[in-house]
């Protein structure tokens, strides 16, 4: 299975707010740096780590580039780009989700559930995809 990880597993880890989550999250992260996962994110999921990271928590740039990097640099971690920007806009008309949501599931491998997405974000759930919390893989 290949999962892909979605901003909030990274979050999780950089932040640190709740332990459980916190243990879960970097549980799944050191197994895919172990590669006894396949994972895969894109390049909106860090344009939404930095986001978030600057503007809810207010950390520094310089702060936000290092994390960021920590995110590029994890053995195990690749990152794929590839979009259906017509099926998403029509998964973001039809659906109550983020368009950046829709834009993650438009991947073809995502619709056709040969990817499970990694995320708390029960929005992927309306789409009928797969969705596993951190938690629910390693253990």
């Amino acid at each position: 299975m290949i999962y892909f990880i979605d901003s909030n597993i990274f979050l999780r880890v950089l932040i640190k707010e709740n332990p459980q989550v916190f243990n879960d999250c970097y549980s799944f992260l050191e197994a895919v740096k172990q590669n006894k996962f396949d994972a895969i994110t894109n390049s909106l999921v860090l344009a939404e780590v930095n986001w978030t990271l600057s503007s809810f928590y207010k950390i520094t740039k310089k702060e936000i580039i290092e994390r960021i990097k920590g995110i590029l640099q994890l053995r195990g971690l690749k990152i794929i780009d590839s979009y259906n920007h017509l099926q998403a806009l029509n998964l973001y008309k039809n659906y109550s989700i983020k368009y950046i949501d829709s834009l993650i599931a438009s991947n073809e491998e995502i619709m056709t559930k040969k990817i499970t997405i990694v995320s708390y974000d029960a929005d992927f759930d309306k789409l009928h995809l797969l969705r596993r919390e951190p938690g629910q893989v390693t253990s």
